[in-house]
Formats: C-alpha cells, sequence, structure tokens
C-alpha cells in the first residue's frame, strides 16, 4: 500500500468498523455535463463546483496554481480577465469537440449524469459562508482529494484493505483536512468564517466527496482507469458514508430553519400560510355565494318596480315623474322621464350625470337623497323600461329642485353611456344594489393576504402572524421580543387634564395595551355606553401626538362619520376619505373632496375667467382654422394644468394628515393605498363587519386595534349558506377567542342605563361583568327637568302585555303578514298601544326627540310612523328598526315586538344580540309591547319578561281612545301573568 494512503486508510477504516442494516443514504444529483471531450480540462472555481487537474501535474504545483488565484480573486479587473478567459476556453472546448466528432454523449457518459452523492447533512453554502469562502473550502477539499486518488494510482492497483482504528471518529477527518486548508490563504475579512467552515465535518464531507468525484472522472477521461465508481478511493468513501459514525456525524441539524422576520420555524411558518390558503379558499368561496344572493334579491327589486300598463284604459298623463309603488312602497322610489344634460368627471375620476327634468317641472317630493344606491335605465313615455341597468348612486340633488346628479359606476366615455342621450331616462332607488366595487375589493384583499400575508416586507405580518398562529407562536413571539402582550404605561398628562378625561380601571387597561407599539393585534370589546367612541377618541389623540400616522375605518359612513364628529373638537389633522354624497353634512368640511375645493378655490376662479376668456376668443375665430386650433389647443393645456394643479393639491393634503377615516371597502382607493404603511389601523364596529373587508386596512398598517362589541348585531348576510359556512363570523368575534383571550380586553363600566337595565344585559350578554356607574344608575325619567312624576316616570322597566290575565288576546293585537308580499309582520294593535305609551310620555314632559320607537319588522315601522304622523303632539319621536339605531341612545324607548300567534312562532326575535341592542339603547326607561304568550316559548325572551317582572313592572293593556285623562286607556296595575 501507498504511504500516502496509509492515513485515509486509518481514517476510514474507523467508520468502516460498524456498518448497521438501514436503507440507502439519500443522494445528491450529479451536475450535468453539456459538453463531451477525451482531453483534460482545467475548470475555473469561479465557474463551477469541480477542478479538474491532469495526473501529470504534481499536487505541489497545484498547490501554487490555487495559491495564485486566491490571491487575487479580490480584483474587480481580475474577474474581468478571467471571465475572458472562461469565454475563451469554453469556445476551445467547442471546436475541439467539433473537430474530434465527439458532441453526442457516450452512454457510458449519459449514464455519469444520474450518479448521486451521498447525503452529509446540512453543509453550509453561500447563504451562510459567502461566495470567497465557499471557493477557499473547494480548494482545499480539491487538493485532499487529489491527494488521495493519485495515491491509490502510485500503488500501482495493489487492493486497498480497511485495517487499522482511529478512536478520534470524525474529527479524524476534520484534522486530515486542517493541512490541505492552511495551505490555501483565508479570503481577506473573512477568517472568522473560514475557522468555523474548517471545523464543520458536513461542509468539509460535502466538498470532499465532490471533488474525489471530480478528480476520478478526470482520470476516466484520460485513461487512467476505467470506471471511476470502482476505485478503492470511492468504494471507501462509500463505506464512509455507510458507516454509523458518518450517519450520527451528518444528521441533519434539529435546529429549524427560523423565519428571518418573526423567528419561528420555517415548518410553523408553513402552516401558518396553509391556515391562510384554506381561509382564503374558504371565504373566497362563500363572497361568490353572498355575491350571487345580492345579485337575486337586486333582480327582485327591480322586478317589482312597477310599471305602467300598456293596455290602460286611462289616458296617461303628458309627464309622469313620481311612480309611488304600492308593493314596495319601502324599497323603491322612482323618478321617469329625466333628460341627460351634461356629464364630467369628479373628484377620484367620479363619472357624473346631470339629468333634468323635461320644460320647466319640478322633482316632485321624493325620498331620494345623497348616496342612495340607484339603477338607471332609459324608459318610454309611460315609464316602461326599455334598457338594462346602469348602477350608480346619488350625487346631489339640484338647487332649482329640477335637476339631479347621478355618479355611475361606469368611466367617462363608456359607450353604454352614450345610449341615454337624447332619451328618457328612469331612476329607481334601490335598498340593496348589488355593488361589484364591494365584492371585487374583498377578493382582493384577500389575495393580498394570501400572497404577502407572511412576507417579511409586509408591515402587517406581526398582526397575521399572531391571527393565524396558534398561542405558542404567540409566545414564541413574544420571547424573541419582536412582540410584547403587556400594556404601555405612557399617558399624555396635559391632554387629559384639558379634556377633563377620567377613566376608569378597564378604560385605563385597553389604553395601555393600544398603546404598546410593540402589540400587533388589539380587540376593545366595548358593551352598550362603555364609553368606546370617547376612548377611541383620546386614544387616537395620544397615537399622533407620539408622531404617529393613523388610519381609522368602519363598516359604515354613519359609524365613522361618528368618529369624525368626536374628532373635530381636537387639534389634529383629520381626513375623511370618501364619497361625499354619503357622509353626514356636519363633517362635510372634513372630507377630502371640501379640502381640496377650498385650496383650489382662488386658481379654480382664475382657471374658469381663462377658460371663459379662450371659449369667447373660439366664437369670433370659427373661419380661421389655425387660429381657432391654437385657441382649442390652449383650452386643452389650460385643462391639463387644472388636472395637474388638482392631483398635486390632493397628493398635499393627504401627505400632510394625521388621521386618515373611512370606511373598510373605502380604505381600498388608491388615494389611500398610496401613502404607505400608517402606525396604527383601528376598526370601529369591527363586529358588524364581515372578515375579508376588515383585511383592506389591516394590511396597510403595521398593527391593528379591533373596537366593537360581537355580542351586539352581526354582519348583514343575505345568503343563508354563506352566513352558515362562516362568513357571518366577524373578525373580531373570531380574535377574541384565539389564544385564550389573550388579544381580547373588556370594557366593564356602563354610563348610560339605569342598573335595572343593565343588569339584564349583563348576566344575559356578559357573563355579570358590566357593572354600572353610580352616576347613571339609579337615573329615572322622573328626574329630568319639568317631568311630572307618575308611575310611568318612575319606572325603569315596564312590559305593557297584550294579553288579558285570565288569558284572552285583546282584539285587533294578533300579528299579521305584510300583504304586499315583503314577507315582514305588522301589528295593528300594538301600534296603537305603542302611539298611546308615547303620547302619554310628552304629556308628562318627555321630549319628543328623546324618544325613540323600534320594532325588528319593517312593515310594523312604516304602521307606526304612519299611527304616530297622525298627532302632531309626536312630531320628532324617531320610528325605525332595531338594526338601524345600533350605537345610538334615547332616553326613553318603546319596543313593539309584534309576534302573536297561537303557534309560539317569534321568528328572529330570539336573535340574544338583536334583542341586546333593542334594550340597551335606553337611558331611563324601556317599555317593551308584546304578546307575553307568545313570547315566553322562547327561553331567552322569556328571562327577559321575568327580569322586568322581577325589577320593572307589568300592565295589561288593550288598544283605547286617546282621549283619557290618567291612564290614557290602560287598565289599572294587575297581578303579572307571566309564569
Amino acid at each position: 500500500m501507498s504511504p500516502h494512503l496509509r492515513p485515509f486508510r486509518s481514517l476510514f477504516s474507523s467508520y468502516a468498523t460498524v456498518r448497521p442494516q438501514r436503507r440507502e443514504p439519500k443522494l445528491l444529483p450529479l451536475p450535468d455535463f453539456s459538453s463531451c471531450t477525451s482531453t483534460a480540462h482545467i475548470f475555473s472555481y469561479q465557474q463551477s463546483h469541480r477542478r479538474l487537474v491532469p495526473s501529470a501535474v504534481p499536487c505541489e504545483q497545484t498547490l501554487l496554481a490555487a495559491d495564485c488565484r486566491s490571491s487575487s480573486h479580490h480584483g474587480c479587473d481580475d474577474n474581468g480577465i478571467r471571465k475572458k478567459e472562461r469565454r475563451r476556453r469554453w469556445r476551445k472546448r467547442k471546436q475541439t469537440s467539433k473537430e474530434e466528432g465527439t458532441c453526442v454523449p457516450s452512454e457510458e457518459e449519459l449514464s455519469l449524469r444520474k450518479v448521486k452523492l451521498y447525503q452529509s447533512g446540512d453543509p453550509l453554502g453561500r447563504k451562510e459562508l459567502g461566495l470567497h469562502v465557499v471557493q477557499w473550502i473547494k480548494q482545499g477539499m480539491h487538493l485532499m482529494a487529489s491527494k488521495f486518488a493519485f495515491s491509490e494510482m502510485q500503488d500501482d492497483g495493489a487492493a486497498l484493505s480497511l485495517d487499522g482504528e482511529l478512536s478520534d471518529g470524525h474529527m479524524g477527518f476534520v484534522m486530515q483536512a486542517q493541512p490541505y486548508l492552511s495551505a490555501t490563504p483565508m479570503p481577506k475579512g473573512q477568517e472568522s468564517l473560514c475557522l468555523k467552515a474548517s471545523t464543520h465535518y458536513p461542509t468539509l464531507f460535502d466538498n470532499f466527496q465532490r471533488e474525489l468525484r471530480d478528480v476520478l472522472l478526470q482520470q476516466q477521461n484520460e485513461g487512467l482507469i476505467t470506471d471511476w465508481r470502482s476505485t478503492q478511493s470511492w468504494m471507501l468513501l462509500k463505506e464512509l458514508a455507510k458507516s454509523a459514525e458518518h450517519r450520527a456525524a451528518a444528521r441533519r441539524s434539529r435546529n429549524p430553519v427560523m423565519h428571518v422576520t418573526l423567528g419561528i420555524s420555517l415548518d410553523k411558518t408553513r402552516l401558518m400560510q396553509t391556515k391562510i390558503d384554506e381561509f382564503v379558499k374558504k371565504m373566497t368561496d362563500l363572497l361568490q355565494l353572498e355575491r350571487d344572493a345580492e345579485l337575486e334579491f337586486t333582480q327582485a327589486e327591480l322586478n317589482t318596480t312597477s310599471m305602467m300598463v300598456a293596455e290602460s284604459e286611462k289616458p296617461a298623463r303628458p309627464v309622469e315623474y313620481l311612480v309611488t309603488h304600492g308593493q314596495a312602497q319601502e324599497q323603491c322610489d322612482t323618478l321617469c322621464n329625466l333628460k341627460v344634460i351634461s356629464s364630467s368627471t369628479g373628484l377620484s375620476g367620479l363619472h357624473l350625470v346631470l339629468f333634468r327634468v323635461e320644460e320647466s317641472h319640478k322633482l316632485p317630493p321624493t325620498r331620494l337623497s345623497p348616496g342612495d344606491m340607484v339603477c338607471v335605465r332609459t324608459c318610454n313615455s309611460r315609464g316602461e323600461v326599455a334598457t338594462s341597468c346602469m348602477q350608480g348612486f346619488i350625487h346631489a340633488l339640484g338647487e332649482d329642485n329640477c335637476s339631479i346628479t347621478v355618479a355611475l359606476n361606469s368611466r367617462h366615455g363608456d359607450p353604454t353611456f352614450s345610449k341615454l342621450f337624447g332619451k328618457s331616462v328612469r331612476i329607481d332607488r334601490i335598498q340593496a344594489l348589488a355593488d361589484s366595487v364591494t365584492y371585487e375589493r374583498n377578493c382582493e384583499a384577500l389575495m393580498l393576504l394570501q400572497k404577502r400575508g407572511l412576507q417579511k416586507r409586509n408591515s402587517s405580518i406581526g398582526v397575521v402572524a399572531s391571527l393565524f398562529g396558534d398561542k405558542e407562536d404567540a409566545m414564541k413571539l413574544e420571547q424573541n421580543n419582536l412582540i410584547d402582550w403587556g400594556g404601555s404605561e405612557v399617558h399624555d398628562e396635559a391632554l387629559l387634564k384639558r379634556h377633563n378625561y377620567n377613566f376608569d380601571t378597564s378604560q385605563s387597561k385597553a389604553l395601555a395595551l393600544a398603546l404598546n407599539k410593540k402589540r400587533p393585534v388589539l380587540v376593545i370589546q366595548g358593551p352598550p355606553g362603555t364609553g368606546k367612541t370617547c376612548l377611541l377618541s383620546y386614544l387616537i389623540t395620544c397615537v399622533v401626538r407620539q408622531g404617529e400616522r393613523v388610519l381609522v375605518t368602519a363598516p359604515s359612513n354613519a359609524a365613522i362619520d361618528n368618529i369624525v364628529e368626536k374628532l373635530s373638537s381636537t387639534e389634529l389633522n383629520i381626513l375623511r376619505v370618501g364619497n361625499p354624497s354619503r357622509m353626514s353634512p356636519s363633517v362635510a368640511s372634513r372630507s377630502l373632496g371640501e379640502i381640496v375645493t377650498r385650496r383650489l378655490e382662488k386658481f379654480t376662479e382664475e382657471f374658469e375667467r381663462k377658460k371663459s376668456d379662450l371659449r369667447n376668443d373660439l366664437k369670433h375665430c370659427i373661419q380661421d382654422d389655425s387660429l381657432a386650433s391654437g385657441i382649442r389647443q390652449l383650452l386643452i393645456k389650460l385643462g391639463k394644468e387644472y388636472k395637474k394643479m388638482e392631483k398635486e393639491t390632493t397628493m398635499e393634503v393627504l401627505s400632510n394628515a394625521e388621521v386618515v377615516l373611512s370606511t373598510n371597502i373605502g380604505a381600498a382607493d388608491p388615494l389611500i393605498r398610496g401613502m404607505g404603511s400608517f402606525d396604527l389601523v383601528i376598526i370601529d364596529e369591527a363586529a358588524q363587519a364581515i372578515e375579508p373587508s376588515c383585511w383592506i386596512p389591516i394590511l396597510q398598517g403595521k398593527r391593528c386595534i379591533l373596537a366593537g362589541d360581537h355580542r351586539q348585531l352581526a354582519p348583514v348576510v343575505l345568503s343563508r349558506e354563506a352566513m352558515e359556512g362562516g362568513l357571518g363570523m366577524s373578525l373580531l368575534e373570531r380574535a377574541s377567542s384565539l389564544h385564550d383571550e389573550l388579544l381580547t380586553t373588556m370594557l366593564t363600566v356602563q354610563y348610560r342605563m339605569h342598573d335595572s337595565i343593565a343588569r339584564w344585559a349583563s348576566n344575559e350578554m356578559y357573563d355579570g361583568l358590566l357593572k354600572s356607574s353610580p352616576s347613571v344608575a339609579s337615573g329615572l325619567l322622573v328626574d329630568y327637568p319639568f317631568i311630572k312624576a307618575n308611575w310611568m316616570t318612575q319606572c325603569a322597566l315596564l312590559l305593557l302585555d297584550t294579553r288579558m290575565p285570565y288569558g284572552s288576546l285583546n282584539i285587533d293585537c294578533e300579528e299579521s303578514l305584510d300583504p304586499a308580499g315583503t314577507g315582514s309582520f305588522y301589528n295593528n294593535g300594538e301600534a296603537e298601544i305603542v302611539a298611546q305609551h308615547v303620547l302619554s310620555l310628552v304629556r308628562c314632559g318627555v321630549l319628543p326627540t328623546s324618544i325613540a320607537v323600534q320594532s325588528p319588522y319593517i312593515a310594523q315601522v312604516q304602521m307606526l310612523r304612519d299611527r304616530l304622523e297622525e298627532y302632531p303632539l309626536a312630531s320628532g319621536v324617531e320610528v325605525s328598526t332595531i338594526d338601524s339605531f345600533q350605537g345610538r341612545e334615547a332616553d326613553a324607548v318603546v319596543i313593539s315586538m309584534v309576534r302573536s300567534n297561537s303557534m309560539g312562532a317569534v321568528g328572529f326575535l330570539g336573535d340574544s344580540r338583536r334583542m341586546n341592542v333593542a334594550i340597551t339603547r335606553a337611558r331611563s326607561h324601556v317599555a317593551v309591547v308584546c304578546d307575553s304568550s307568545t313570547i315566553r316559548n322562547n327561553a331567552f325572551l322569556a328571562r327577559l319578561l321575568r327580569h322586568i317582572q322581577q325589577h320593572g313592572q307589568v300592565r295589561h293593556v288593550e288598544p283605547g281612545s286617546l282621549d283619557g285623562d290618567s291612564d290614557l286607556g290602560f287598565n289599572p296595575p294587575a297581578l303579572p301573568s307571566l309564569g
């Protein structure tokens, strides 16, 4: 045996002693040989991972060549020279291959391409070491492999034995490699990485086996050996790779690869991504179901708009502008026989179309108002529809009462729009017109969540990881000091004194958590009357004073306008972005369009003056084509200058805004997206928004606060299948249950209701946690100035039972189905009793504007409105559905339950969240009008009636004359009929 091979023989012998029966190790692929030649070549280290050395060259010469190359590989000029040299050698090899006629690889060479290398654990590569250190390792291992391979050749083919032992294990291999690594100079500035790699066994073995393979292949190409795989050198390496000690030393590291930003394992990250993918697919399917339901409902609404009957015997009136639909009076108002006057482009590209009535007629009284969704269609003189619907919304009603401006969803120049010119147009107001923009923006948010949610460049990655990871992930993020689930004690004392804020314990806790800049998600659950809106107003002010930008959104325009009104009293630079026609008039001055218009007021006046002068000049030079063409070019240039100025002003207003407010869907506006990432995103009334819409603003901020109450009304979903599939569960509700309620804090002190009202809500909806502030706990109507003291004004909870004590039902107090076919119910007897009670309260001194009448059924709401309109004394009393009154309050609330039947059916009255909203709107007085015999069939409602019996009063009533004196139609107090 050659003396040069003995160290390697003893090294490999230690690994060959134990060879357990295990499956064949996983192999790495062999690099592809794109050229075939029988001549020897020297491949550069910069081109690939192998270097072939001719057998005739001594090792000392090889080492010298490596030293020369390694000493100059840092220079930029040398790199250019080496690239040219590689290209020259490549052209030479290609030419040689053509001359020798060996361009087609042989079967043996093809088989070499399928050869695989042995698994070597987790070798360090370019990512960990860098290119120069990797090349340094390869050079050293090439010297070692060359020495090993040529030692076998110098042994004159003698068989290599595997006797001898080496107790050092894999460290022996590492020590054997050190002289060869030391023979190559280390790259300058990379010495620490070189030392790390020189002692890492998987890295050394991986590079050694590659270099040995390439050296043996070179010898085979030169004809020095017949089959490189049958050489003793490769067989020794194979035995080494199969040994138990090698497997133990080269076992893959148990330390998982970590996500760069989150600091958690990639396996956990992939699991999160899988959850996101499943969530996005599920929500996309549910949104499609909801979209189909909306389209179906819209079509049904359009079909209910009554058409003028062509066969009518009565002569048609010359012009009929208003069609009052007897069967759909609540759903639609219609304006007919309108003409298109002009069109223009408003702020944010709105396509504004001006319609005017024919001749000198006026618009009739109508319920159409700015922001209403409408359908625009052509019609004949009798109002019959001739074309399909174009969607839009009312932008403005003309002050002359002769015109109306509609913002169409189409863009300026749309060929569909041209069909309206010169024809009569019909505009129908639809309650729930299917909005394609909302659907598209929800789907877009889901796609962005799936694509960018866990990317390290995503500013909201902490929010995504918190909402799609488990509690272990949340704790791991805190351990890595990436987030902090605790609170911050930083408060603005000057601001507290200035606005006289006095927060309770639960509010102070919520503020501390919200002001923590390292907390990605916070859910603030605000039961009725707990001061959630005031808390958010103070929080926004504090955050802005700390130099942060805030994006505030809500699912509805009314909710976001409420926050704008609260912030208007502060000194913050707030900006309301959205459709001006859908904003409350009280906040219009804070809208983007209004601010830009004010700033451009002088510029606009100058623009209009110049435009008018140019148009006058154009009229006087019609015959001079060249001069007219020049004036037209000036008009075009003038228009471009105005648009440029408008755009620059808009960008300036947006960049200076400290707080931007919009609806959830409106947050997808390109103007808001172009502002970059916000420091904080706050979503108010988040419990009323479907989860996809919440991701629109969330993905634009670094951290997020969800404020609302999932014990009140849920998101409105038309499709029953989508509701049951999970679209009706808000993000706030889902987040409240995550990580053992780690993300949630609850406000526990209410400042609105009498304690007997709040106690029912606390026990039924909030596990007894909701407490009443002493300032409101005992407040009754009689405590207000100028209100008479009687049994009504001294009662906080009152049940007006239409069922007599002996079990009979009062006449006309049964429920009836709406004949209009809406599926709604009404109760004439209850409507009369409600009117009696409202008038009694007014006569006691309660202001009509302090009274609210609610019912869950739209048909009953309409009947109550009609009934109260008969009494001027009740003018100012607000009548609405329960759903539309959420977020508001009144001193006295009267609720008509409507349902009264022998089957005990209560419909959606049994929805605990809806009843929670209805009861908790009142400050001092709640009167429930119902048939107790029907209502008690629902367990939840039965507990409500029992609570009123225990903490309030029960009166058995019947519709009576309103001319009475004291009781106004009410029977004397009787024993409760509740069991």
